[in-house]
């Protein structure tokens, strides 16, 4: 496959956003960091440049001062969406010290015993969304059970009522718009109203939650209420906060499982296997993380000049630190693997970030998927394709996630 560095538009390409991968690998090899022609935008591809620039906060800011979008010719262009410092940057958004202070806040309640604790609820929520599953036998998997289980433990994470799962369904669907890299200057309106009637209806939660007698309060709802009575936190953050976990939090684990079961469903011998071997499916998900993550990248922005690995890189340019790109294994390398050697340690990546914006919801997204494919996998004895209906994805530079995933699964 052929890539032209020199033309802009090679990134919102149709098939390098159907599967990046190749690109990546051109990137390794030819680019390691590559300054989209015409801009100051430059994709880091390298994992030890990576690492570098994720250890240098001060150089490679993690606010999101301004980001790509389509220009409607083919081509990304910048798009502004905050200043340098703005307040409303939290978590992966945000530099030390705001950001140690938004972690040391939540990392108590997403502890290995905090996330044990709600693995009953997301079983539940699994076995009601997988009975829907196995009385269809053909359907759309992604509609039924990859989008709405991680909605659905967002709600029970966060202490939102289970109706509102249809909400962070299509607030995230909205709002990821920001971020596909192939939105329309039009397309970026709609997602920004999106974003601010995601952050209005958090807003309406967070009130009826504070209403409540502090005995009363539960989820993350309840902890910020209690943080806001205690005047921990301002409201500002409070919203910010609640924004990624409803998008970020659901997004993330929603690709995961549909990438999960459309490998199984291309793979009849490692569905069997993990079947008969369940204990080897959390490696199976390491190695599908590496493989085809769901982020493919972050932002970084550089408010002053500087450089990384020789190339010079302007103030107030827009850095882009491609885990995906990182996780492709070069020809000889150590971290090369037979597919699925699924006996083998799980290699590292690079899926959940690296360094101090590790994800905090990793253990979360890696415990959903895990049980889902558990249960699935224990009630099923195939899943293969629609035969009728082909795979879809929602076309983006950031996220991997499928639009539909039509298959056919007998019952055990």
């Amino acid at each position: 496959m052929e890539f032209d560095l020199n033309d802009p538009g090679t990134l919102l390409r149709a098939d390098v956003l159907d599967d990046p991968r190749p690109f990546h690998e051109v990137l390794r090899r030819e680019a390691p960091i590559w300054q989209i022609p015409g801009q100051d935008s430059f994709l880091v591809s390298d994992p030890a440049l990576i690492k570098e620039a994720v250890g240098r906060t001060e150089d490679f800011s993690s606010n999101i001062v301004s980001l790509l979008h389509a220009d409607g010719n083919g081509c990304p262009v910048p798009y502004r969406i905050s200043s340098y410092r703005d307040p409303i940057h939290v978590f992966s958004t945000a530099d030390p010290p705001e950001h140690t202070w938004h972690r040391r806040l939540v990392q108590p309640h997403l502890s290995p015993a905090a996330v044990a604790e709600l693995e009953p609820e997301v079983a539940r929520i699994i076995d009601e969304q997988l009975a829907l599953v196995l009385a269809a036998g053909r359907l759309d998997i992604v509609s039924a059970f990859s989008d709405v289980v991680p909605a659905r433990t967002v709600c029970a994470l966060l202490g939102l009522p289970d109706e509102d799962s249809a909400k962070v369904i299509e607030f995230t669907l909205g709002t990821g718009a920001l971020l596909d890299g192939v939105t329309t200057i039009d397309g970026m309106g709609a997602a920004a109203t999106s974003a601010i009637e995601l952050a209005v209806h958090m807003h309406e939660r967070m009130d009826e939650m504070l209403a409540r007698a502090p005995q009363d309060r539960r989820g993350m709802l309840g902890v910020f209420a209690d943080q806001l009575d205690a005047g921990e936190v301002n409201r500002d953050e409070v919203s910010a906060m609640l924004t990624v976990f409803v998008t970020a939090g659901s997004e993330t684990t929603a690709s995961l499982i549909a990438t999960c079961i459309e490998t199984l469903a291309r793979d009849r011998e490692l569905q069997n296997r993990l079947r008969a071997e369940p204990y080897l499916i959390p490696n199976a998900i390491e190695r599908i993380l590496r493989d085809d993550g769901p982020f493919q990248f972050h932002y970084r922005y550089t408010p002053a000049d500087t450089e990384l690995g020789g190339v010079s890189i302007p103030a107030h340019s827009r850095v882009l630190l491609m885990w995906a790109a990182a996780n492709c294994p070069m020809p000889n390398a150590e971290n090369s693997l037979e597919p699925f050697d699924l006996e083998a340690r799980p290699a590292p990546h690079f899926a959940f970030g690296r360094g101090l914006h590790f994800c905090i919801g990793a253990p979360v997204a890696r415990m959903e998927t895990r049980l889902a494919l558990e249960r699935l996998l224990a009630a099923t004895s195939s899943i293969e394709f629609d035969p009728d209906s082909a795979p879809t994805r929602r076309p983006s530079i950031f996220i991997r996630r499928h639009a539909t995933l039509p298959v056919v699964v007998e019952k055990a």
